[in-house]
């Protein structure tokens, strides 16, 4: 009855706010000081109130409602240098923006979401606008950063569909242990789980940050270096990306907007093959069943008789039932080698976008697909997706945010890797130079009448690489959840006190069929597993942010955070079957085995922020973490993460000006 009783008094006291808040009108134009010409589109904001704001139309005006004793209105624009002007008594207030060519004035995104210029970093941070994310239509996010950021290697396991891309900033830091950067999405750090594969190769299943879909990103913001992203912890040794999604913003009113992108793919380098020699060893070859009691029929390398048109039984030879013989025939070179099993793979991606904004509540809703046909028949891949963030004004200085995203990431099959008969190109390199892809293709799904096993040219080490592809699958299913809800109060323009919890869960499904009377699983198989992965944040975050007189600027934050993971994952193992191409447990010929792990991690944290400008030329940023984590011994589970850096830009404290050079600035943390 108390909590019920302090609600009503809290809406009241809000609605009371909204009520007798006194406002005022205040109109004017912005132009480029260089041309002249109005500039649509620049944000124009009410300092110390979040939720008062707009946009200037198409000549470049705008009409804002401010409360009474707002004090200044910031103006920005993308390559404009951002201005504060003081409102006093004005009630139009015309504004010339000048360009801010080398982008130092621009606002980039650091630790804990929050928003600094460059200029004013004594470390490296480096931002991709989500535009040129959209642009490549890559269906992993991190390939779409290939080329667009210093220091930053990215390497692409495989070009098959849903294949993982490792990301590392500034090299390994470790010679056994992961090296990718920690994922924070609009505050909520995601996994990126992948697979890892051994030197035999296996299936990659790709890796989780591959759900995100480049057109619901704004922004990305890489933290490199330690002190860059030391206020994560432990768990950013690597780096940080923070990614800000899509929000509703612009002309109050509704918005629709669609995007629709495609990419065809093909390979881009085939091997060479020698024309000289077939399949066998010594120069003598002839088949009877591809196993050895022919000629060199189990041999798969091409050390056989020169390919001169003589007539040699072959495993396409005609077959007389009657008789049981095969008949010999031409002795040649096939046309039709491992580059015929390639088709052109497509991507294709489309997004619906609707905005609605209004005086106080903006919100946006996207639904995207995601569609992908392999380079190799049967191989594919589509991801669907809903994404919605909202945001709120309660009152000038109480605010309330809110996003949320599902998808579902789903593969029928993804080809194997590596040195493995799941991979069909481990053949290519083996394949007898006589061997017709296209007539193994015509006939995978038949039975040889001698073998007894399934149409293909060697049955030593090699499946039809068509039987593999349509019967030896492996599926992979992802559904996804991840978001966050904050709240925001502003006691003034220069403090403010936000909290936020915000969670990312999936599950993970996968099953891997391997057909009766395949080589290297003659009784037949499957494997299937489930992953069970949810971690949920817990963060409250006081930050000030005021010029202390002419000279010095402070900027500071303090927060806590609580993180609890859990994990769980199930195993079931099925290693022969009764009936062919019947994947559940009750068609096991052999008893299954299964497994279960799980399990449960938190970690509490406490973490500070600090930063000094002098002059605007010379800057000091420090943080502290301290992080106690349930997986240490419970007297000894405290751990300490400080980290500290200079920026002087010599270039204004010296005032320096020359055409040769217009910014310098030298930083060390």
């Amino acid at each position: 009855m108390k909590r019920f009783t302090f609600l009503l008094a809290l809406l009241a006291f809000v609605s009371w706010q909204v009520t007798f808040a006194q406002e005022k009108k205040i109109t004017g134009t912005v132009t480029d000081a260089a041309s002249g010409k109005t500039i649509p589109g620049v944000t124009i904001m009410a300092k110390g109130y979040a939720g008062v704001g707009t946009t200037t139309n198409d000549q470049g005006q705008f009409i804002l409602l401010v409360p009474e004793n707002t004090e200044r209105l910031h103006f920005s624009f993308v390559g404009m240098k951002a201005i504060e002007v003081i409102i006093a008594d004005q009630k139009a207030i015309n504004v010339k923006m000048e360009p801010d060519v080398l982008g130092l004035e621009e606002v980039v995104v650091t630790g804990l979401g929050i928003s600094r210029e460059k200029k004013a970093l004594g470390y490296s941070v480096q931002d991709v606008k989500g535009d040129e994310l959209a642009k490549s239509r890559e269906q992993n996010i991190v390939n779409t950063l290939q080329g667009k950021v210093a220091g930053v290697t990215i390497t692409n396991s495989s070009g098959a569909v849903g294949s993982s891309s490792r990301i590392v900033i500034r090299g390994n830091n470790s010679l056994t242990g992961d090296n990718q950067p920690l994922f924070v999405v609009d505050g909520v750090p995601l996994s990126n789980s992948y697979t890892s594969l051994g030197a035999y190769g296996g299936v990659d299943y790709g890796n989780a940050i591959q759900d995100l879909n480049a057109s619901d990103i704004e922004n990305i913001s890489i933290l490199k270096g330690a002190n860059a992203a030391a206020i994560y912890g432990s768990r950013a040794n690597n780096g940080v990306i923070l990614i800000t999604t899509k929000k509703a913003k612009g002309k109050q009113g509704l918005g629709i907007s669609f995007e629709s992108g495609g990419m065809f793919d093909k390979p881009l380098i085939y091997p060479n093959y020698q024309n000289l020699y077939g399949q066998g060893y010594g120069g003598e070859f002839s088949y009877v069943d591809g196993n050895g009691n022919g000629i060199n029929d189990n041999v798969d390398e091409s050390w056989g008789p020169a390919l001169d048109g003589r007539l040699i039984t072959q495993y396409n030879s005609p077959y007389d039932p009657v008789t049981g013989i095969r008949t010999p025939t031409p002795w040649v070179p096939s046309p039709h080698d491992i580059r015929s099993v390639f088709q052109m793979g497509y991507e294709f991606t489309n997004t619906l976008a609707l905005t609605k904004v209004s005086e106080k509540t903006s919100v946006r809703l996207s639904l995207s697909n995601f569609s992908q046909m392999g380079t190799l028949p049967n191989t594919d891949l589509s991801k669907n997706s809903v994404n919605f963030s909202g945001q709120t004004y309660l009152s000038p200085k109480f605010s309330m945010t809110f996003t949320g995203t599902y998808l579902r990431n789903h593969s029928n099959n993804i080809p194997g890797n590596g040195y493995s008969s799941a991979n069909i190109l481990q053949q290519s390199s083996w394949s007898g130079r006589q061997v017709d892809y296209l007539d193994l293709k015509e006939k995978w799904n038949t039975i040889d009448p001698v073998t007894l096993k399934p149409y293909n040219w060697n049955h030593s080490y090699h499946d039809n690489p068509y039987w593999t592809l349509n019967k030896n699958t492996n599926s992979r299913s992802r559904d996804r959840i991840f978001g966050n809800f904050g709240l925001q109060y502003d006691f003034t323009e220069y403090l403010n006190l936000k909290a936020n919890v915000g969670t990312d869960l999936y599950v993970e499904e996968v099953m891997e069929h391997r057909a009766k009377m395949s080589n290297d699983w003659k009784l037949g198989a499957f494997n299937a597993y489930t992953n069970f992965v949810n971690e949920t944040n817990a963060n409250v975050l006081l930050s000030f942010n005021k010029d202390l007189g002419e000279d010095f600027s402070l900027a500071t934050t303090a927060g806590a955070n609580l993180m609890h993971q859990y994990i769980r994952y199930q195993t079931t193992n099925v290693a022969e079957l009764i009936i062919p191409d019947l994947y559940s447990v009750s068609n096991a010929a052999s008893t299954p085995t299964t497994g279960l792990s799980f399990s449960n991690k938190e970690i509490q944290s406490l973490y500070a922020t600090a930063s000094l400008g002098y002059k605007r030329w010379l800057f000091l940023d420090l943080t502290a973490r301290n992080d106690w984590s349930s997986t240490l011994p419970l007297n000894n589970n405290s751990y300490f993460y400080p980290s500290a850096s200079l920026g002087w830009i010599f270039t204004e404290a010296l005032n320096l000006k020359s055409d040769f050079l217009s910014y310098g600035k030298i930083r060390g943390g």
